[in-house]
């Protein structure tokens, strides 16, 4: 191996114990974050905020109806860490959207949000989660937000709650964003909110994620 090559393996060892060392520096949460996977979930749903809490230093894990691998929208595939008989106690529960036509007709799977949301701390949807949510009853009399080609369609199907167009909508125990990237702004939000600003911040700066908390 050349000088210059071994110079430039150095320098990527560095950068590469540099960037985990500073991850591991913020993991100061003790959050356990359960994560939803179905069957045409959309990848930035669950990605996003895994990939935030997990820079927090929350312990993240997958919960799937089974073990089977899932297809995510766009064709990737992800096998849960765990079913709904054996996922372990959680204090965030993460409902991300996607292809929902089939999870929110799922009755076992609603019936497990209902157990696991009076478990958790924070029950948060990303996207058309919120359409999950509703159908498991956990927007009755919340305000609530979704998607924003989608807010029509949830006003209608949940009277019951007042849909805003913001990125993300705080109503307590119930955490709901908008669309794609917006579940990566209220994962942030959260972080805020449980562990303190310098934490999200240092995630945000971690992650180069444009992150602008008084706007919302």
């Amino acid at each position: 191996m050349s000088f210059v090559r071994a110079f430039q393996f150095f320098l990527t060892l560095v950068f590469l114990t540099h960037s985990t060392a500073f991850a591991h520096d913020m993991a100061s949460s003790s959050l356990r974050v359960a994560v939803l996977l179905f069957e045409g979930v959309e990848e930035i749903d669950y990605a996003g905020p895994i990939e935030a809490f997990g820079a927090s230093g929350a312990k993240v894990f997958t919960v799937g109806q089974t073990k089977a691998t899932v297809e995510s929208v766009w064709g990737l595939k992800v096998t849960p860490n765990y079913d709904f008989s054996d996922a372990p106690e959680a204090d965030v529960l993460v409902v991300p959207g996607g292809g929902i036509k089939e999870a929110w007709k799922n009755a076992k799977l609603l019936d497990w949000i209902r157990e696991r949301s009076a478990k958790v701390k924070i029950v948060m949807s990303v996207c058309s989660g919120a359409f999950i949510l509703g159908k498991a009853g956990l927007l009755d009399g919340v305000p609530a937000t979704t998607t924003a080609s989608l807010r029509p369609q949830l006003a209608q199907m949940f009277p019951g709650t007042k849909v805003s167009d913001k990125r993300f909508v705080d109503a307590g125990k119930v955490v709901t964003t908008a669309g794609l990237s917006a579940g990566i702004d209220g994962t942030l939000y959260v972080i805020e909110r449980e562990s303190g600003r310098k934490q999200a911040e240092a995630v945000a700066t971690y992650m180069e994620y444009d992150w602008k908390p008084a706007s919302n």
